[in-house]
């Protein structure tokens, strides 16, 4: 069970950020749940006047004039029974005093909804994950950038991009980034050894057994090793290969936006010999093609094709090259 955010640990280091005790106490604090740093950097925010997402279950300005209203309410008389033997010793307050020890309530007023506000950003991560199964799917980011998930893919994102960095998080497939150009802030997208930096541009990431592959569509992008050993700095059509094992980096140039078929369903080959046109036909439609026959890997196809179905493809490959393609399932021969 999650500790509640001891938001008196928060306030004191904010008011006296200097002092060793508070930071201290706010250490010991961070150190008892990783969800405690998020309350403290929300809480952060708040305090030095950034806005927040409103909570969508609790009305924080219904609660300050709630609270106001109990403050600055008058104390009713004190009524006293007249009682010859008994004279009240304390005198009742009156009216205008109440004032100056109500304001002394307004730093725990501060602080209660401050502790509103942490618990619930406490219940709602500053984080959102997207996952896909069968079926692509886009998402709008929160500064207008557009994410394309391809089947089986898994990504996260915050709920605000704060500081002066834009970063997501590829955790498994395939995403098309088409990014929001804002030079002052940069973006990254983030997988398990590789990190791919931007300013503007459309580029398409993918998580493979064997490593990252990054495609750009338009701008320019760097690939990084996260051991910082290795990058290279992609150009629209390029695509670079970062295998997993060790830092080896392959890049190749493509005329055609083959790489990005699963978004757009459309396939270009322009005199590829039948070698490459199967690597692309495999990935595409998730088969596994084996050519069987002397000089058919050499054989140059010249044709688009715009969401064909396999069969459809395979019927005019035969024809346009004078092969036998059979299908068996997941299983494709050409001869």
């Amino acid at each position: 069970m999650k500790q509640q955010p001891d938001i008196d640990v928060v306030i004191r280091y904010l008011e006296e950020p200097g002092n060793e005790e508070h930071k201290r106490s706010l250490d010991e604090w961070l150190q008892l749940d990783a969800a405690n740093l998020d309350i403290f950097l929300e809480t952060k925010a708040l305090w030095q006047g950034d806005v927040l997402p409103a909570a969508a279950s609790y009305n924080i300005s219904r609660q300050w004039q709630l609270l106001d209203a109990q403050l600055t309410a008058t104390i009713p008389p004190v009524t006293v029974e007249a009682q010859p033997e008994l004279t009240p010793t304390a005198p009742v307050a009156e009216k205008g005093k109440i004032k100056p020890i109500i304001a002394r309530y307004w730093w725990a007023a501060a602080a209660a909804v401050l502790v509103v506000i942490a618990v619930t950003l406490y219940r709602q991560p500053l984080y959102i994950a997207q996952q896909t199964a069968q079926n692509t799917d886009s998402l709008l980011l929160p500064d207008g950038t557009r994410l394309y998930l391809n089947a089986h893919t898994s990504v996260k994102y915050p709920r605000r991009f704060q500081g002066s960095n834009r970063e997501v998080f590829v955790q498994q497939g395939e995403v098309f980034v088409d990014v929001k150009h804002m030079p002052e802030k940069p973006f990254s997208v983030h997988l398990k050894n590789v990190d791919v930096e931007v300013l503007g541009t459309s580029f398409d990431v993918k998580e493979t057994k064997q490593g990252v592959k990054v495609f750009v569509q338009t701008g320019k992008v760097k690939a990084v090793y996260k051991n910082g050993k290795k990058s290279v700095i992609l150009t629209p059509g390029e695509e670079a290969e970062m295998l997993l094992a060790g830092a080896t980096i392959s890049t190749r140039h493509h005329r055609n936006n083959n790489p990005i078929a699963w978004k757009t369903g459309q396939l270009t080959f322009v005199d590829a010999p039948l070698s490459e046109v199967a690597a692309v036909l495999e990935d595409y439609y998730k088969v596994n093609i084996v050519l069987k026959g002397d000089g058919l890997a050499d054989k140059k196809l010249l044709a688009t094709f715009h969401k064909e179905t396999l069969p459809e493809v395979l019927d005019i490959l035969s024809k346009t090259l004078q092969v036998k393609a059979i299908q068996k399932d997941s299983l494709v021969e050409i001869y």
